[in-house]
């Protein structure tokens, strides 16, 4: 097989800038934000190992759609394919994995759009969702094209701001200690959520099974995630040092994504607001955009609907999902708190999630030669084990606060 050059892959990527995209939004914005704010940079750790764990779990979700000709829902259901039970556990569970705060996603693009252009939110808030929706609707290679632009700009945007407030490098490198500060274990739970998503990883695998063909493209299929998941880690990690050498300690109260602006401030001054507005509507509208079309992927393959994510279901679903959130977008619905709490649950699926592929990688009965590597087990099950642990830990506190 012929080495492709660097410029040939990267043509040829495409899945991998859907996941960036979906989890880089207002929620991934405001979190690290907030963790910045809070403990400036004591949970950088946090970013680069769920960074780390995504690119490994992506791989295996990636190679089982190409190695087995099935994505994961369907590989999940082949183990035990006499079971009803297991299939309708299956389903069920996927099924709860995808739900999501799409109007937190399009509530932060709305805010960045009506801060730039000073028009009302509802009418932001409509333009936005008429946009989501459109773009939604698309096929995949155009939606993989606007997703690789989303990423690019927010890379660069993000990164020149984290290099431009001078952090002290020193600091920011004890950061990476993996240490839970006290009262830190929720907002480490969110800052791991809002990267290792489930249903992010269900999706890539059916993405996956769409692109590539044959397993001569399998490292195709691992440089497209390594490449745009690495980005991706680049842009929470700069928020997240932009917030924490600006804002830390100076009693900011985080309110929603727009609080990132107020880092921007000692550098650009009057531009802050432009540059964070910028940033916002780009990680908004990308979320919003991925979101409609997970539910239509995820849910068409759940099911398979004839036509997969193409037939009416389908699309009528994403438009459901889209409307809903322009709705509660326009209406001005204050999403902070909902969207950590949203980070926060999704860690406590993942691990359930990590532990599926983990199972599903090393049947020799669906991968034959390319099952798991002793590495890549070992990669995998520290994911696994150390997202279980955050996900126990944290539902412990929360029952004896609770109890209290």
């Amino acid at each position: 097989m012929e080495k492709k050059t660097f410029m040939q892959k990267l043509k040829n990527m495409g899945p991998a800038a859907i996941i960036t995209s979906a989890f880089i939004g207002p929620g991934t914005i405001t979190t690290a934000t907030l963790v910045g704010v809070k403990f400036q940079y004591a949970l950088l750790w946090a970013v680069v190992f769920s960074g780390i764990a995504l690119i490994v779990l992506m791989e295996m979700s990636s190679r089982i759609a190409i190695a087995s000709h099935k994505n994961v829902i369907d590989a999940a259901i082949a183990l035990k394919p006499e079971s009803r039970g297991w299939r309708l556990f299956v389903q069920i569970f996927v099924g709860i994995s995808c739900f999501a705060f799409q109007s937190g996603n399009e509530i932060g693009a709305s805010a960045g759009l009506q801060d730039i252009t000073g028009m009302p939110q509802w009418v932001s808030a409509l333009i936005i969702g008429v946009i989501a929706l459109i773009a939604a609707l698309a096929s995949n290679k155009v939606l993989e094209t606007i997703m690789q632009v989303f990423v690019s700009v927010m890379g660069v945007l993000f990164l020149v701001t984290a290099i431009a407030v001078a952090p002290n490098l020193g600091q920011v490198v004890t950061g990476l200690v993996p240490v839970v500060p006290e009262g830190g274990l929720m907002n480490t739970m969110a800052l791991i959520g809002t990267t290792l998503i489930g249903m992010n990883l269900i999706l890539h695998s059916i993405t996956s099974q769409g692109k590539y063909t044959s397993i001569e493209e399998l490292p195709d299929a691992r440089f497209d995630i390594r490449f745009n998941i690495i980005i991706g880690i680049i842009i929470t990690a700069s928020i997240l040092i932009t917030s924490g050498t600006v804002l830390y300690g100076t009693g900011t109260s985080v309110n929603g994504a727009l609080t990132f602006t107020k880092s921007l401030e000692p550098v650009l001054g009057s531009w802050a607001r432009v540059v964070g507005d910028i940033g916002l509507l780009a990680a908004g509208l990308s979320s919003a955009i991925a979101v409609g079309f997970t539910f239509k992927t995820i849910f068409s393959a759940l099911f398979h609907w004839e036509g997969g994510s193409s037939c009416t279901k389908a699309k009528l679903l994403a438009i459901i999902v889209i409307v809903f959130g322009t709705v509660l977008a326009m209406v001005n619905t204050s999403p902070a708190a909902i969207i950590v709490a949203a980070q926060a649950i999704s860690g406590f699926i993942l691990p359930f999630i990590a532990i599926l592929l983990l199972v599903i990688a090393n049947s020799k009965k669906l991968l034959g030669n390319y099952t798991n590597s002793v590495i890549r087990n070992v990669l995998g099950g520290i994911a696994a084990v150390a997202t279980l642990g955050l996900a126990i830990r944290a539902l412990y506190n929360l029952i004896t606060t609770l109890a209290k």
